[in-house]
């Protein structure tokens, strides 16, 4: 590659244009700030156990791991895309508030102990404006 580079640099010139006229760029990562219970929360693990958890994802990353079990609400915000409510009750979770335009996640129900095999996406919330997902499993 180094030899291609030394001729002249007309190969990085083509493949520069062809990046530029494609329309790749540097993806903005937008700003996440996570809420639990209505307190700012520090990035710090929560409660690491055993037993049904509930597994925050965004944008395909790893965010936040709870317990099934204990009850609390998580707002996720996320400067120029939206914000997420999830509620966990103990015994259900869902998604309480989101303000993408389709409302798919909040209408995909709660995910408990009893429907969880049984729902169509199983352990899943998905808000994919948002690039959220939220999954009970063990």
């Amino acid at each position: 590659m180094a030899v291609w580079l030394r001729r002249g640099g007309m190969g990085l010139a083509l493949l520069l244009a062809a990046l530029v006229l494609s329309g790749c760029r540097a993806r903005e990562v937008p700003a996440v700030r996570v809420e639990l219970d209505g307190a700012a929360w520090d990035g710090e693990p929560v409660s690491p156990g055993e037993g049904l958890r509930v597994y925050f994802t965004l944008d395909g990353q790893p965010l936040l791991d709870v317990p099934f079990d204990e009850p609390r609400e998580i707002v996720v915000r996320q400067d120029g895309v939206g914000e997420n409510a999830v509620a966990i009750t103990g015994e259900a979770v869902y998604m309480r508030h989101a303000d993408c335009d389709n409302q798919d996640c909040v209408q995909m129900g709660a995910v408990t102990r009893d429907n969880l095999e049984l729902r169509v996406m199983g352990g899943f919330i998905i808000c994919l404006p948002h690039k959220l997902s939220v999954e009970v499993r063990e």
